[in-house]
C-alpha cells in the first residue's frame, strides 16, 4: 500500500501542479498573473494552517496577525534599509517563528473556542501595534515597497514574480508532506484523534502543538511578504480578520487534513474572489464564499483533495469498509527484552496510593507490588477502582497522596508521555486507536520513543529520517506479526472486528518495547475464541520478559495466567497473594458476593 500511497500523492501533486506551471503560459496578462500571484502567497500561508487546524486540531484563527509580522517587516527592511526582498522574507519568517515560540507555549495550553478566542485577541494585539507604532507608518501604513526580487535580482516580470511565489509556495507544501509522513506526522494525527492515546505512547503532545504552531507562522509570514511586495504597499488592512476567515475557508475547501489541499483551496477561493469581481458581483462573494463552504462540509468532509483521493482509492478497488482479517501469531517476531531486569526484582511499587473525587474515595491507601518477570493481576467488583488505580499509575490523574516508583524512581509526578518514555505501555479499557491511520501506522507511533529525528532533519527529509522510518517500519510489521495481524497492515482499524482492533492496541503497546505493560480490562467485549487467544498472547508476552500488569474481570483469564493477585474492594485493597489463595480469601469471597462459586469454578 505505501507504494500505492506515493503514486496517489504524486498523481495529485502533479494534477494541482502542471496546471500551476502552465497557467502564466495561457493568461499573461498583468491581472491573471497578478491574480496567480496572490494565489500562491496564500497558498503558502494556507499549508501552515494546515498543519496547524487539520492534523494538530488547535483552532487559532488568528494567523492573519503573522501574515502582518511578514509584511511589515518585508516592507520595512526594503523601504527603509533597502534589504534584498528575499532576505528581507526570510528575516520575517524567523521573526514570526520567535514570536510564535514565544507565546506558543502559554496559548497553545488552551482548548477550542478559547483558543481562536486568544488567537484572534492576538491578532488584534498586532493590528493595534501597527496602528500605534508610528516607524511602521502607522495607520497610513508603508508605501513605496519595491518589487519582488532574489540575491539582488529584481523581478521587474510579473511572470518571474508568479513562479517565484509558487516556488515559494511548493516549498511549504514540500515541508508540510515531508512532515506528513514522519514520526511528527503521525504524532499530530495522534494528537488530534486521542489526546489520551498519544500520551501513552510518549508523543509529547503540547511540544508538537507548539512546534505546529511555530511552523504555520513561519509559512504565514512568508506569505504576507509575497503579498506585500504585489501590493507594494502594507498597512494595518492589508491582513485583516477578513483575511483569517479566507484562510479557514481555503482549508475546508481544499481539505483539512490534506496539504496539497490547502493549497489546492487558496488556489480556489482566490480564482473564485476574482472571477466575482470581475463580473461585478463583490457583494455576493461573502454569500457565495458561506455557501460553498456549508456544501463542501456537507457533501466532501475531506474537501476537495479528499474527494479526489476517494475517486482514486475507489478505482483502486480500497473501498471496503470491513474486512476479515485471519490471526496467525509468530512468537519469533519479537525478540525477549535485553534490558529487562531479573526476575523477581520489584519493578513497580505503589505506597498507601490515595485518589478522592469530592467526598469519594476511589483510591485509599493502596500499597502493592509488581515483580519482574511476573504476570500481576488487579480485581475487584466495578466500581473498586482499578482503572482510576490505573490512571494514576499512567500518570493521567494526579494522586492525592502516596508514591508510585518505577524501579525505584517516583514517577508519580510525571505526565503520560514522561512515563511511557520509561518503558511502561498500556492498553485501554475502551479501545483508544487512532482512526484516521493506517493498522501499520497505528502501530508505528508505538516507537515514537525509540526514535530520535527532529522537525528540521524531517523538513528537509535528511536521509536519517528514511533509515530511521525504515527501521520504525519493519519494528512495527513485526509487532503485528507477534500478535498475528500481519494480512491487516494497510487497513483502517475501523475495517478490523473489534477483536483484532484489541490486538492492534496491544502491538502498538508492543511497539513501544516496554519493561511493564499495563492492560486494562483486554478481554472486555471479545467472545469465548477471542479471549483464549488473548491469554495465549499474554503468556507468550510475558516469556519476552515483559512484566504484566493486568485488569480484568474475566475470572478464567485471571486465574489462568496471573502470578500474583490484587484484589480491591470500595477503593482499598483487601488481598495480595497467590492465585490459590487468593480464590479461598474470604474478604474476597464477600465482595464478589453471588461470584464466589464462579470464582472457585474457574480456579479448578
Amino acid at each position: 500500500m505505501s507504494d500505492l500511497r506515493a503514486y496517489k500523492r504524486t498523481l495529485a501533486l502533479a494534477a494541482f501542479a502542471i496546471p500551476i506551471v502552465i497557467y502564466p503560459l495561457v493568461y499573461s496578462g498583468s491581472y491573471p498573473v497578478g491574480v496567480g500571484i496572490i494565489a500562491g502567497a496564500m497558498a503558502a500561508g494556507t499549508v501552515g494552517f494546515v498543519l496547524l487546524i487539520g492534523y494538530a486540531h488547535q483552532l487559532a484563527f488568528g494567523q492573519a496577525g503573522f501574515l502582518m509580522v511578514g509584511g511589515y517587516t518585508s516592507a520595512i527592511l526594503c523601504t527603509h534599509y533597502k534589504f534584498d526582498p528575499f532576505f528581507a522574507l526570510l528575516i520575517g519568517v524567523c521573526l514570526s517563528m520567535l514570536i510564535a515560540y514565544v507565546i506558543g507555549r502559554p496559548i497553545m495550553k488552551l482548548r477550542g473556542f478559547v483558543l481562536a478566542m486568544a488567537s484572534l485577541a492576538m491578532q488584534l494585539i498586532f493590528i493595534v501595534l501597527a496602528i500605534e507604532i508610528e516607524f511602521g507608518g502607522g495607520a497610513m501604513g508603508t508605501h513605496g515597497v519595491p518589487k519582488f526580487g532574489m540575491f539582488g535580482i529584481t523581478f521587474t516580470s510579473d511572470i518571474a514574480f508568479y513562479y517565484a511565489a509558487w516556488a515559494i509556495a511548493f516549498v511549504c507544501v514540500a515541508i508540510g508532506l515531508n512532515i506528513d509522513r514522519s514520526r511528527i506526522g503521525r504524532a499530530l494525527k495522534a494528537i488530534a484523534t486521542s489526546e489520551t492515546a498519544a500520551g501513552s505512547v510518549g508523543i509529547e503532545i503540547v511540544k508538537y502543538k507548539v512546534q505546529m504552531f511555530v511552523v504555520s507562522a513561519g509559512m504565514a509570514s512568508a506569505a504576507g511578504s509575497l503579498g506585500v511586495h504585489y501590493l507594494r504597499a502594507m498597512d494595518p488592512n492589508v491582513y485583516g480578520f477578513a483575511y483569517s476567515l479566507n484562510l479557514l475557508t481555503a482549508v475546508i475547501i481544499g481539505g483539512l487534513t490534506s496539504v496539497w489541499g490547502g493549497a489546492l483551496g487558496a488556489t480556489v477561493i482566490t480564482g473564485l474572489r476574482e472571477l466575482l469581481r470581475g463580473l461585478g458581483l463583490p457583494l455576493w462573494e461573502s454569500i457565495i464564499m458561506g455557501t460553498l463552504t456549508v456544501v463542501v462540509l456537507i457533501t466532501f468532509p475531506g474537501g476537495l483533495a479528499g474527494a479526489m483521493g476517494a475517486v482514486f482509492d475507489r478505482i483502486a478497488g480500497r473501498n471496503r469498509k470491513f474486512a476479515n482479517v485471519t490471526v496467525a501469531p509468530d512468537p519469533s517476531a519479537l525478540a525477549p527484552i535485553s534490558d529487562a531486569p531479573p526476575k523477581g526484582a520489584v519493578m513497580l511499587e505503589v505506597e498507601n496510593a490515595d485518589r478522592a473525587f469530592g467526598n469519594l474515595k476511589a483510591v485509599n491507601k493502596v500499597s502493592f507490588k509488581v515483580e519482574a518477570g511476573m504476570i500481576t493481576a488487579l480485581i475487584g467488583p466495578n466500581g473498586a477502582g482499578k482503572t482510576t488505580l490505573f490512571n494514576l499509575i499512567g500518570g493521567y490523574q494526579p494522586l492525592n497522596g502516596g508514591t508510585v516508583k518505577f524501579l525505584g524512581v517516583p514517577i508519580e509526578t510525571l505526565l503520560p508521555n514522561e512515563i511511557a518514555e520509561r518503558g511502561i505501555g498500556r492498553t485501554f479499557q475502551n479501545l483508544q486507536l487512532f482512526d484516521n491511520m493506517t493498522v501499520l501506522e497505528n502501530v508505528m507511533c508505538g516507537r515514537y520513543r525509540l526514535n530520535s529525528a527532529g522537525i528540521f532533519a524531517i523538513s528537509a527529509r535528511l536521509p536519517m529520517v528514511a533509515r530511521e522510518e525504515e527501521a520504525t517500519r519493519q519494528a512495527a510489521r513485526a509487532a503485528l506479526a507477534f500478535v498475528g495481524l500481519q494480512g491487516a497492515e494497510d487497513m483502517l482499524p475501523t475495517a478490523l472486528s473489534f477483536g483484532h482492533q484489541r490486538l492492534v492496541e496491544v502491538a502498538r503497546a508492543l511497539a513501544l518495547s516496554p519493561k511493564l505493560l499495563l492492560m486494562d480490562e483486554p478481554a472486555s467485549g471479545l467472545n469465548d475464541t477471542e479471549t483464549e487467544r488473548l491469554a495465549e498472547l499474554i503468556l507468550r508476552i510475558a516469556a519476552l520478559g515483559i512484566t504484566v500488569l493486568l485488569v480484568e474481570h474475566d475470572m478464567r483469564v485471571v486465574m489462568g495466567l496471573a502470578d500474583q493477585i490484587v484484589v480491591m474492594h470500595h477503593g482499598e485493597k483487601i488481598a495480595d497473594d497467590t492465585a490459590d489463595n487468593v480464590r479461598a480469601h474470604p474478604a474476597v469471597i464477600a465482595a464478589y458476593l453471588g461470584q464466589e462459586a464462579h470464582l472457585v469454578e474457574t480456579a479448578s
